[in-house]
């Protein structure tokens, strides 16, 4: 099997405004597994002040927020009702197919969203999806003046018009700082929608001088359900490994590494590996299902966000079960064993 599991940074410039910001991707001939599997990644930088405008989304994904923090608001196709939710580092966010949504970067720093998840068009697999509904690429600078005019019962030369002024804007637009934006929704509504994998009081595993491992899956977050997706974050400080782990079902891991170096090794069937590489801060590497991985950081430490096809993520750790595949009672043997910590997916650096 000879498969490119992993990938350099974004190559494929989707919309780009200069001094505002832009939205990356990577393209099917760089990563070619990506259209292989159905799956695709997006990468949103913004400036300060930096607007997108409303698109319309034709695929499921979970937006993380590497850095930066931003306002966001989402209307579903099932409920006209906006919701405006307050975004911050760590922050995962499901979005479902047939949504509507809008980003504001009201901080003073740059923001970076990753956006990882599962693509059905068919037109271009493994790429960007979806449309917009304002801007020179707007669906309106599609049709006709004059069917678009009887639609929405106005004149001809109100719709020119109004063509016009959004043909003029860009879909990524400065915003000034004086400008009203609406207010984010309360608690409760952000509750059911976000969760963040930054939070220390949602990490999963924690080993002292390793690593931490934060995730969020439908017991956690039911939206997740919706769009069949889970995701999670690890932290590895300088050294440190993360597995070797496999998913014990049939789904697959997208990983972006959100900062630091590390070298990641995936073994596949009759022990052939499959991918043995160093990754850095930008970079994506996959998973296929079945596959076991391990991920070792460099010194500087390493940390990755990754999506899984599952909204539950059954993950298997070796580590914890092996020792029942080994028999005998040579010394060699129990005293691997004795050193297998159960239930370790993370590791510190090795003082042999």
């Amino acid at each position: 099997m000879d498969l490119i599991l992993a990938s350099k940074k974004a190559d494929k410039i989707i919309m780009e405004v200069e001094g505002v910001g832009g939205y990356y991707g990577w393209s099917s001939s760089q990563f070619p597994l990506l259209s292989q599997t159905k799956l695709a990644a997006g990468l949103f930088l913004l400036q300060p002040h930096a607007f997108v405008q409303p698109y319309y989304s034709v695929s499921s994904k979970i937006a993380y927020v590497c850095q930066g923090e931003c306002i966001v608001g989402l209307i579903s196709s099932e409920d006209s009702k906006e919701e405006v939710i307050k975004l911050q580092k760590g922050d995962t966010l499901p979005l479902t197919m047939k949504e509507v949504s809008w980003w504001y970067n009201d901080g003073e720093s740059k923001l970076e969203i990753i956006f990882l998840g599962e693509y059905d068009d068919e037109y271009t697999p493994g790429e960007y999806s979806g449309f917009f509904l304002t801007g020179f690429t707007g669906i309106l600078n599609g049709f006709s003046t004059e069917l678009i005019a009887k639609s929405f019962h106005m004149t001809k030369p109100e719709i020119e018009k109004l063509i016009k002024e959004q043909s003029s804007s860009n879909i990524i637009i400065k915003i000034k700082e004086d400008t009203k934006m609406p207010e984010p929704c309360n608690k409760n509504a952000k509750h059911e929608l976000v969760f963040n994998l930054d939070s220390a009081e949602h990490c999963t595993v924690q080993v002292k001088n390793g690593g931490i491992l934060s995730a969020v899956t439908c017991r956690n977050l039911p939206l997740l359900r919706d769009i069949g997706l889970s995701a999670n974050h690890v932290v590895l400080e300088g050294g440190a490994l993360f597995g070797p782990v496999f998913t014990a079902d049939l789904s697959v891991q997208l990983s972006y590494v959100t900062k630091g170096s590390g070298r990641v090794q995936i073994v596949g069937p009759l022990r052939k590996v499959v991918l043995d590489t160093k990754v850095k801060e930008g970079e994506l590497f996959f998973v296929p299902k079945f596959f076991p991985f391990v991920v070792e950081a460099d010194e500087g430490g390493m940390e990755f966000f990754s999506v899984i096809t599952s909204s539950k993520w059954e993950k298997f750790n070796l580590e914890s079960n092996i020792s029942i595949s080994f028999r005998g009672l040579s010394n060699v043997t129990e005293s691997f064993k004795s050193k297998i910590a159960k239930g370790a997916v993370i590791a510190p650096p090795s003082t042999i």
